[in-house]
């Protein structure tokens, strides 16, 4: 027998539109991706299609998706199956306005991030002073930015009126921070750590952490190393600078190189991508990211311990 298709060759062929119904008097959202373009139909001779509807059910884990094939359509020529799911048809790949915002300084961003993460990782330690100006500056505008969007934007235009005025006080109030950082190296070099401690919980949660499927592992795994790494500074100091810096480099570096080739997700995203278990669906090349990330972090740290003065048991800094 014979099978009929029911798409055209072309991806034009395909369309995806938003969808809704009303379930219990609450609206539900999804995706519907429609192929048409195909066979003749028999009994009407017009082109045959086919619709697949995705409806967004946040409690419905991926592994339990609602799916039964069975064809809902009694019209063959234009038949549709349903699904329900935590993922297909929910918003897993939105962006905040921050992350909107920032991708337009994308160039700019890229070309920092290349560069002060090289010097970064590789010269963390006998560039000590700079970076901890650095770690600083950049802690006073992600605060800036995040009290903004968390506290003071009650919706997407408030933040578009205000980004760039809680960026410029961030990078204003960021200067005198890295001052201060710099001018008193132990706790400095506790907030750089801090740094370090953030890139190495990425580490872990793109290593292995994500198969644990849940949002809250994600965070507690980062602010457990931002602590543990800030803390280690006041026991072994060149130790965990030198690793920190390391870390921290490599992520700008691997972060600066993704603002040109893409195919890469912002920590948020990658968050509720694990939150959902939708793990199996991430660009096959954002594990090349993963992969420079670990090989930057080790040569960074490699480099830094061979390049240490071996004859001074203590760094200048602590005198």
């Amino acid at each position: 027998m014979d099978c009929l298709p029911y798409s055209g060759p072309e991806k034009k062929d395909i369309l995806a539109e938003t969808i809704s119904r009303d379930v219990d008097g609450e609206t539900q959202t999804g995706v519907s991706l429609t192929y048409s373009g195909g066979g003749t139909c028999i009994s009407t001779g017009s082109p045959t299609s086919f619709t697949i509807k995705a409806w967004c059910n946040t409690d419905i884990k991926a592994s339990d998706t609602i799916y039964t094939a069975e064809v809902m359509s009694q019209d063959p020529c234009h038949a549709y199956v349903e699904l329900e799911s935590s993922i297909g048809g929910c918003d897993l790949l939105s962006n905040s306005p921050i992350w909107v915002y920032l991708e337009k300084m994308e160039p700019y961003i890229g070309v920092i991030g290349i560069v002060g993460g090289f010097i970064t990782c590789f010269y963390g330690m006998k560039l000590l002073r700079p970076c901890l100006f650095i770690a600083g500056l950049l802690s006073c505008c992600v605060a800036a930015l995040l009290f903004c969007y968390a506290i003071y934007a009650s919706s997407i235009d408030d933040f578009a009126s205000t980004f760039y005025y809680f960026l410029g006080g961030g990078f204003i109030a960021g200067l005198l921070v890295g001052y201060l950082l710099a001018r008193f190296i132990h706790v400095g070099a506790a907030v750089l750590a801090g740094w370090g401690g953030f890139c190495l919980g990425l580490i872990l949660n793109q290593a292995f952490l994500f198969r644990f499927e849940y949002k809250w592992v994600f965070w507690t795994a980062n602010v457990v190393c931002i602590l543990v790494c800030a803390a280690l500074t006041f026991k072994l100091f060149d130790e965990t600078i030198i690793v920190a810096t390391a870390l921290s480099g490599a992520y700008f570096m691997v972060r600066g190189v993704s603002c040109y080739a893409g195919h890469y997700y912002n920590e948020f995203t990658m968050a509720k991508l694990l939150q959902e278990g939708a793990f199996d669906t991430i660009d096959p090349y954002y594990w090349c990211y993963v992969g420079g990330f670990v090989i930057f972090t080790f040569l960074g740290t490699y480099i830094q311990f061979r390049g240490r003065t071996k004859a001074r048991k203590t760094h200048p800094y602590h005198n």
